[in-house]
């Protein structure tokens, strides 16, 4: 009869010797180290990270945009879109944490002059996707539209003093 330790029958189940199972959780570590590091280095990682955020929401904002103008009959979508505005609302400002105003960025410095303002934006256009979300959950088509343009002039009230124009932005240059 043949005593076998917890390791190694946990070693024998996956397939793996217990070494290269070490190694796995090594490389693992290694990698996802970096992505959880506070004093990570780069500015232009936090811009494409705040880009790719803010396509999100702008990705968003066009389909609740497609399905509202269309009368696309797709239940529970629009309702699906402001749930994950309501999410990246909560992302923002942590996105936006860091001062960069400068290079492939279209952020203007009044963010970070102007903090407590720029989060008031932001907490207004939660609160208005959170009114959307509402409305589509309700089924009442008529609140739909009110509630849509009412996050539509939330983004607006945010992008008139936070972000630069369109013919400023560093995608023209």
């Amino acid at each position: 009869m043949m005593i076998r330790s917890a390791r190694t029958e946990g070693a024998q189940r996956s397939g793996r010797p217990p070494a290269l199972s070490l190694l796995v959780l090594l490389a693992a570590a290694f990698v996802a180290g970096p992505v959880f590091a506070d004093g990570h280095e780069g500015s232009e990682v936090d811009v494409k990270y705040r880009q790719k955020l803010m396509s999100a929401v702008g990705a968003n904002m066009g389909a609740i945009s497609d399905i509202v103008k269309n009368q696309m009959a797709l239940p529970g979508h629009v309702q699906n879109h402001a749930s994950q505005l309501v999410r990246s609302a909560d992302l923002i400002a942590a996105a936006f944490k860091k001062e960069i105003a400068t290079g492939a960025t279209d952020a203007k410095p009044e963010i970070w002059k102007d903090w407590g303002e720029y989060e008031e934006a932001i907490a207004g256009f939660r609160k208005a996707a959170k009114g959307l979300e509402a409305a589509a959950a309700s089924g009442d088509p008529a609140a739909v539209g009110p509630a849509v343009r009412t996050l539509g002039r939330s983004c607006g009230s945010c992008h008139k003093p936070f972000r630069k124009p369109k013919e400023e932005s560093y995608k023209n240059r």
